[in-house]
């Protein structure tokens, strides 16, 4: 084999001439072989297209088609003959369970099947050069990638630290400057809505530039072209771009001392943002790598910046954004259930506008019986004994509690024994016949029969009884016992079970719309489900300071039959039904009168 085939395919610069070269030296290995080509696989159109053929590269490739097909197919070596006696072999580059790195197909002056053979035997030993340089350039692309995502994080941490995006921008382009190895990176964002345009918001190392000047103005057209077109565009044009219109960048060079100039814009939700333009003077044009490098920092930067500028408007601009955006959901062709929910929305709406309704006041009411008779303490003393408690029901008459009646006692039998000495003196004077002595010795005893009375009566009421039957509603003496009472005070308050008064608590902002005879519903914590129709009998003119404001109280009586589980002191809501009114005054009138409030406060 010749020296100089070697020699070529090891100083191979690029990857055609090293596909070239080794060609060139598999050609020589395989004795037989009179033509070769490697087919590559195309990234875009998925098809296989010839990357290196020998000797002759103009030749035409259709009788090698065949066999190429069928061992692409197979994803395995194969051969096949022609009908001029020549045999073709084809064997794929396989990387393991990867895509196919390429297709080796040599034509042979035989057709002689060891041959055939030997010759797809030779191109497997050869192959793994083809694989090698599939894995090297898969791990310079990988390297590649994590190389400009770093560089983008570093330069996304630097843009955060700026709240402002003039100088977001402005770290941004010094830093980008030296990355790129340019002489100029500006930045320019879109303004405007109906016919918006680039505008420059920063250069790098200039703090301040002006605005209507010759370069910044070409450096806005530049931008402008590549925001219509929302390609990368180049000047010269870089290998590997789309092509692009490139008039405004061209115009650009011929005016400045520029030699290339690269332009990217920055996109925030499919939609260009802004544009990043890079500038160099030396004769170097930008390289694929620094192409993609700004297009990773484009991509990120667009979202920040786009948000740091949003965030800086006044609150109009931010409102007609957001309105825009509402009207291109509800206008859009797309989001179905948004548009059916504005018009659920909508139709609610004029139908509040339009519909009366019943008018409800609501308010805070408790349960209470319609009497309430207290049990006091008959006399002064100390508590012996409770024999209920607030919450248990009671008959009319029974046992309440029990004073201690001890010293009653010893004062009924000191009585009882001061009648006995006064009747044995008075019989000893009447027998002596001392009628005066026997007229005062009676006086004294009647005086002491009435004392006696007196404390057999206070003995008496020791036992505290209930006035009537009912639910003991307050009143607790079991945590007394021993303690004293004085005399009238209030131990026990009884309700009856049977008949019931409703306390309605009135927001003062409601009461003119309530008046005596008006009927309503009361929905009882404890009894959700079952409504009770009332109707209110009068008003107090004395407001109560509650929680929720100044409160007027309504008495109401119940106008059915009481369930027999209400218990007084119950609480619940009450509606007050206070004629008709259309529902979206009944909704917003609170929120009327706080607006009326609030301005009146505010009036000078």
């Amino acid at each position: 084999m010749p020296a100089a085939a070697w020699a070529a395919f090891l100083g191979a610069r690029d990857d055609r001439a090293f596909l070239q070269g080794w060609l060139t030296v598999l050609l020589g290995r395989v004795p037989d072989a009179s033509f070769g080509v490697v087919l590559d696989l195309d990234r875009t159109s998925g098809a296989l297209k010839p990357v290196a053929a020998g000797p002759d590269p103009a030749r035409d490739l259709a009788p090698l088609r065949p066999v190429a097909e069928r061992s692409a197919a197979t994803g395995r070596a194969a051969t096949g003959t022609g009908d001029d006696g020549r045999g073709y072999a084809a064997v794929p580059a396989r990387t393991g369970g990867g895509p196919m790195a390429g297709l080796v197909v040599l034509e042979l002056r035989s057709d002689d099947p060891a041959a055939l053979q030997a010759a797809v035997r030779e191109v497997h030993w050869a192959i793994g050069w083809l694989t090698s340089r599939h894995w090297q350039g898969a791990h310079d692309l990988e390297a590649e990638k994590v190389e400009r995502a770093g560089i983008a994080l570093d330069l996304l941490a630097l843009v955060h630290e700026h709240p402002r995006p003039e100088a977001a921008a402005m770290a941004l382009v010094n830093e980008l400057k030296g990355i790129l190895h340019a002489d100029q990176v500006s930045v320019g964002m879109v303004r405007g809505r109906r016919s918006p345009r680039v505008r420059l918001l920063a250069m790098s190392y200039a703090a301040w530039f002006k605005r209507r000047s010759t370069l910044a103005e070409s450096l806005e057209t530049m931008m402008d072209e590549a925001f219509d077109q929302g390609v990368t565009v180049a000047a010269p044009p870089v290998e590997g771009l789309p092509r692009a219109v490139h008039i405004a960048h061209a115009d650009h060079l011929r005016t400045t001392k520029t030699s290339h100039v690269l332009s990217v814009p920055m996109q925030d939700d499919a939609r260009v943002v802004g544009v990043i333009c890079a500038e160099r003077r030396a004769d170097t044009s930008f390289t694929p790598r620094e192409v993609r490098i700004a297009e990773s920092v484009a991509a990120l930067m667009g979202p920040i910046l786009e948000l740091k500028r949003r965030n800086r408007r006044w609150i109009g601009g931010r409102l007609v954004d957001k309105t825009g955006h509402v009207l291109g959901i509800l206008l859009g062709p797309r989001r179905l259930s948004w548009k059916l929910l504005a018009l659920a929305i909508g139709a609610l709406i004029l139908a509040a506008a339009t519909v009366d309704g019943p008018f409800r006041v609501s308010a805070d009411a408790v349960l209470q019986g319609e009497v309430r008779r207290a049990a006091v303490a008959p006399l002064q003393g100390f508590v012996a004994e409770a024999a209920v408690r607030a919450g248990d029901r009671v008959e009319e008459d029974a046992l309440l509690a029990r004073l201690d009646d001890r010293d009653l006692r010893l004062e009924q039998l000191r009585w009882q024994s001061e009648i006995d000495r006064l009747s044995a003196q008075s019989r000893t004077a009447l027998a002596e016949g001392a009628r005066d002595e026997v007229a005062y010795l009676e006086a004294q005893i009647r005086q002491a029969r009435a004392r006696l009375a007196l404390a057999q009566a206070e003995l008496d009421r020791t036992e505290i009884r209930a006035p009537i039957g009912g639910l003991v509603i307050a009143g607790d003496l079991s945590q007394r016992l021993g303690s004293p009472v004085q005399q009238g005070e209030v131990l026990f308050e009884i309700a009856p079970l049977d008949s019931y008064r409703l306390e309605v608590f009135v927001d003062e902002r409601d009461l003119p719309y309530i008046s005596a005879g008006m009927g309503g519903d009361l929905v009882l914590t404890g009894r959700p489900t079952e409504p009770l129709p009332f109707e209110i009998e009068r008003i107090t003119p004395v407001s109560e300071a509650r929680e929720a404001g100044n409160v007027f109280l309504a008495e109401a009586r119940l106008t059915a039959p009481a369930p027999g589980d209400l218990r007084p002191g119950m609480a619940g809501s009450a509606k007050v039904e206070a004629g008709r009114a259309l529902y979206a005054w009944s909704w917003t009138r609170r929120l009327r009168d706080w607006l009326r409030t609030t301005l009146w406060t505010w009036q000078p």
